[in-house]
């Protein structure tokens, strides 16, 4: 563990505004870029990842279990039912939330202005290209929010700009990134003898890896960046450190 220096007193000030962003990204892994939508539909249509949707019905509700058939402008196609009954209480529906899980991963999204589009004389869903996307990545160990009067920070080395974590685990994190140049964050970089700033001032060095970067609109006319990382062979005291960090924060806040 590293002594603090006095300069880092002023980083556990917190605006209202910092507050604020660290509040809604920390909530919100609702992915609305339309760069990042597209790229995530590619990614399922690749993977031929199996959607699940629940298709209310005049007697019952059935499950169309089907996967992204084509991606082209504005628009993606989804497998229909084989069956016409079917297939006319899907046309019926003004919104479908359509679901999966990938490689550990919860995805949601909605379907509106659903229309009926046959190729290759097989009957698709042809809905927009969805304005939001839910992904959500399940963790094995046990991630809190970081309470605004209890901040976390982390630094890059060599680097004397800090950033606000948002919500940490015993083997990752996620930070928020206002700057405009996002130098820092490229998905799959090794970052070595960073440091983590606990909220008693105390820092320990850690190796992260960049894993996510998603861009969060806030007040309508700005985006920033929330960061995800994974927490690379953290040393004993630094996973001591956290650990307790967790239950306190469990203990008082959750």
């Amino acid at each position: 563990m590293l002594t603090p220096q006095s300069s880092h007193t002023t980083l556990h000030h917190k605006s209202s505004s910092e507050s604020a962003i660290i509040d809604n990204a920390c909530s919100d892994y609702t992915i609305v870029n339309q760069e990042d939508i597209r790229n995530k539909l590619n990614l399922l249509f690749r993977k031929n990842v199996l959607l699940s949707i629940k298709v209310p019905g005049k007697f019952a509700i059935s499950t169309l279990l089907t996967t992204i058939t084509y991606i082209e402008g504005s628009h993606i196609f989804l497998g229909g039912f084989q069956n016409e009954r079917f297939n006319q209480d899907l046309l019926a529906q003004n919104t479908l939330t359509a679901t999966a899980n990938f490689e550990g991963i919860a995805i949601s999204f909605m379907l509106n202005d659903l229309s009926g589009h046959d190729i290759d004389a097989i009957f698709n869903l042809r809905v927009p290209i969805p304005q939001s996307i839910e992904w959500v990545q399940r963790r094995n160990a046990r991630r809190v929010k970081v309470p605004i009067n209890t901040p976390v920070k982390i630094q890059y080395k060599n680097q004397a700009e800090y950033f606000n974590v948002a919500d940490i685990s015993v083997a990752g994190l996620s930070y928020i990134d206002q700057t405009e140049d996002h130098c820092f964050a490229t998905i799959g970089e090794l970052h070595t003898d960073c440091n983590i700033i606990l909220p008693d001032e105390s820092i320990y060095i850690a190796c992260f890896e960049i894993v996510n970067n998603i861009t969060i609109p806030y007040q309508h006319t700005k985006q920033i960046n929330r960061v995800g990382c994974e927490i690379k062979r953290p040393s004993y005291q630094l996973d001591t450190a956290l650990q307790r960090l967790i239950n306190q924060i469990d203990f008082y806040y959750q």
